[in-house]
């Protein structure tokens, strides 16, 4: 079938040529409108106690809205008690209150001002002695709406202050919006640049890799057009659906270092297989036909199962998770059609140049002796198997020791925010009021119509813990008690995690009163549900990725330990990637954690890029096995004409998202240093000894598969025909 198909698009090329260039004129028309679409995927997970408690609260304190921002107003030359100051605050306060989506703007505390009238009475006074600094004050702000139209008000609240309170200061005091939304939107602006910084870093240097390699300039540069043509046509597609899927920054980041990795892989692949037909005579029809037949397949199913593993993304509540699995399966599936329809055509329409090179770039001695080397390294280690296999996998798990250090959280990302009004207006409030970035909520709930419930004992319990600094508290008179409270450190402090992990399951079950429902929110709480969803679901994921993996290959291959061999190696590939990253970003960063997706998202995208490595080794060997039935020497040859596509083809892929550290995003930055490494560890240590020395140790148990009355085997043919054999030195040293 797909011999059929790559035979189809080459005689129609013209037409597929046409419909390619419509498809991606549109993706490039609709990527402003993309750009301008961006959204920070909310910071909840789906159904949690934290998420009901922010509907909750905005039902029942309409004032709160929500989602609750603050104001910081700051001057380094006057005083909260100046006219000028006050002038400011009021001018402030009334131009946000007449603000759509603003349902509420509350003075805090004012230091040196106590005879300020505040609202709500003496409810916020616990916050006084909080307030020391005299050039600066605050107000809290209940904007409502939905995620979206909280962020793309944020800007449009930041003008207002701006504007307002310059002009009622006379430039003397400064007005700086904070809450989650607001860094929401001034992340996804760092995201939008960093974007075009690593697509500048990563394109050219893939060019470079696939020229050193191939030394060829047309061959070199099929691969990066089959990946862009993949990467546009997602994008387009993304910017078609923004109305109904959020897209962020990060997102666009994963989708075009994933798209551009495995798109000029897989083409990569199959022109390798084209180049070699045509080298044996094959006609340009018949040598597509058997490429798309061979390596064509084993890149269809290498797409499949990278598209199962991203399925497992689903079972965690995060939106962030749906939203890489969604982009993932879009980029892969895309990727996947670029293969079978557009790349057979562009073959076939530059066989006569695949192969031109300049003179300068001919093919030399070394390229001939590393062909050698090749071929020596393949039949020393079929000699010795038992201690590169020892000695390597020694190695991979000493790597992979760090990983019991792995700490998850979050990271404000200082640094890559630091020039921005954002980070100005959050350091003044953190200094100062250090939880109020963010707080935790205890919510009393009772029936409508009751007596405010009693919660003094909570209260002192809630005010005794050591990590919280102040609690203030609300009532509506109706049926619902609200408590903020304080924590003694930032939001991204891991110190934040336990102590609402203290707030639910000691000090409320021993100090809340009767005839209440208590809940914990807040952004706070917020935290801890993500990092403890993703703990959770962690071994969920692995379990699910691991399972569809042995079964798909098992089908694919016809072999029982082939598949477990494979696990055990991305296995040993993840835990190194794992733990390198552990001692390069956790135990060297501030923050001392680890994005709460990286490990989870990690492990998906490795176990479905390693598996890809493992079926062209394998595929090949095993295409060997059934020809030769001598395993020992398929091992040799498929390592031979493997070696070198595969190890390219992850150099590619670790140049990608090694592009990542390119970025100000420390999130970004740990996936583009755990993939890129994750990758080179496979390519060389796994593919080029481990899983070769494993292949000779297991013999003939490799091809082992029980015998089902419904299961099709390949045997090996009788045919020892090894005419190709000189065919693959040529190809490998030219």
């Amino acid at each position: 079938m797909l011999a059929r198909l790559a035979v189809c698009m080459a005689r129609h090329r013209r037409r597929v040529f046409a419909v390619w260039l419509i498809g991606l004129t549109a993706g490039l028309l609709g990527l402003p409108h993309l750009l301008g679409s961006l959204q920070a995927p909310p910071i909840e997970v789906s159904g949690s106690e934290s998420q009901r408690v922010g509907q909750i609260l905005a039902e029942g304190l309409p004032t709160l809205g929500r989602e609750q921002m603050i104001v910081v107003l700051r001057s380094e030359g006057r005083r909260t008690t100046d006219p000028a100051f006050r002038a400011a605050i009021d001018a402030g306060k009334s131009a946000l209150a007449r603000e759509d989506g603003v349902s509420g703007v509350l003075l805090l505390p004012v230091a040196g001002d106590p005879d300020r009238v505040l609202p709500l009475g003496s409810a916020l006074e616990p916050l006084r002695p909080l307030m020391r600094d005299e050039h600066s004050a605050y107000l809290l702000v209940g904007v409502s709406g939905d995620d979206r139209q909280r962020q793309e008000r944020s800007p449009v609240l930041q003008d207002v202050l701006d504007r307002t309170v310059r002009e009622a200061s006379g430039g003397e005091v400064h007005a700086y919006l904070v809450g989650v939304s607001v860094y929401g939107e001034a992340i996804q602006k760092v995201e939008i640049a960093d974007l075009m910084r690593i697509e500048l870093v990563a394109v050219p240097l893939a060019i470079l890799v696939l020229w050193w390699g191939l030394r060829r300039p047309v061959a070199a540069v099929v691969p990066v057009v089959i990946a862009g043509a993949g990467v546009v046509a997602t994008t387009g597609m993304f910017s078609m659906l923004t109305g109904v899927f959020t897209v962020d920054g990060m997102l666009l980041v994963g989708v075009s270092a994933l798209g551009l990795g495995i798109g000029i892989d897989y083409a990569l692949f199959v022109m390798n297989r084209y180049r070699e037909e045509l080298a044996a005579g094959a006609e340009p029809e018949d040598a597509v036909a058997t490429a798309a037949a061979t390596t064509g397949r084993t890149v269809l199913y290498s797409g499949l199962i990278l598209v199962l593993a991203a399925l497992s993304l689903f079972m965690v509540r995060w939106h962030v998770f749906a939203q890489t699995g969604i982009g993932a399966l879009a980029v892969v599936s895309i990727t996947l059609l670029a293969s079978v329809t557009l790349l057979p055509a562009v073959l076939i329409s530059l066989t006569r140049w695949l192969e031109w090179r300049p003179r300068w770039a001919r093919a030399t001695r070394a390229d001939v002796a590393s062909s050698g080397r090749l071929a020596r390294w393949a039949e020393h280690l079929m000699r010795h198997p038992w201690p590169y296999a020892v000695a390597v996998t020694a190695g991979l798990l000493l790597a992979a020791i760090p990983t019991t250090d792995l700490a998850m959280g979050i990271n404000l990302e200082r640094r890559a925010l630091a020039s921005t009004p954002y980070l100005t207006g959050f350091a003044v409030a953190e200094g100062e009021l250090v939880g109020a970035t963010g707080p935790v909520a205890v919510l009393l709930v009772r029936p409508a119509d009751t007596p405010e419930p009693d919660s003094a004992a909570l209260q002192a319990a809630l005010r005794a813990d050591p990590d919280v600094t102040a609690v203030a508290v609300l009532d509506n008179g109706e049926d619902l008690t609200g408590m903020v409270v304080l924590a003694r450190h930032p939001i991204d402090s891991p110190a934040v995690l336990p102590l609402v992990e203290r707030i639910r399951t000691e000090i409320i079950p021993a100090n809340s009163p009767p005839g209440v429902t208590p809940m914990v929110g807040g952004p706070g709480a917020h935290v801890a549900d993500i990092v403890a969803e993703s703990s959770r679901k962690l071994w969920w994921v692995v379990g699910c990725v691991l399972a569809m993996m042995c079964a798909a290959l098992m089908v694919i291959l016809r072999s029982v330990l082939l598949p477990l061999k494979a696990i055990a190696m991305s296995l040993l590939a993840t835990g190194a990637a794992y733990g390198l990253t552990v001692l390069v970003f956790q135990r060297a960063n501030d923050s001392g954690v680890i994005w709460p997706q990286v490990p989870l998202i990690m492990f998906v995208l490795l176990f479905g890029l390693s598996t890809d490595y493992e079926l062209f080794l394998v595929r090949r060997i095993q295409e060997e096995y059934l020809r030769t039935g001598d395993n020992r020497r398929s091992v040799v040859i498929g390592l031979q004409s493997t070696a070198r596509p595969i190890s390219l083809a992850a150099a590619i892929l670790a140049v990608g998202y090694g592009s990542l550290l390119v970025s100000r995003i420390v999130g970004l930055q740990e996936f583009g240093f755990a993939i890129a490494t994750a990758l080179i560890i496979d390519a060389t240590l796994i593919r080029l000894v481990l899983v070769p020395a494993l292949m000779q140790i297991m013999g003939r148990w490799n091809w082992w598969f029980p015998r089902l009355p419904w299961v099709t085997r390949d045997r090996p043919s009788a045919d020892r025909d090894s005419t190709r054999q000189p065919q693959i030195e040529q190809l490998s040293r030219t």
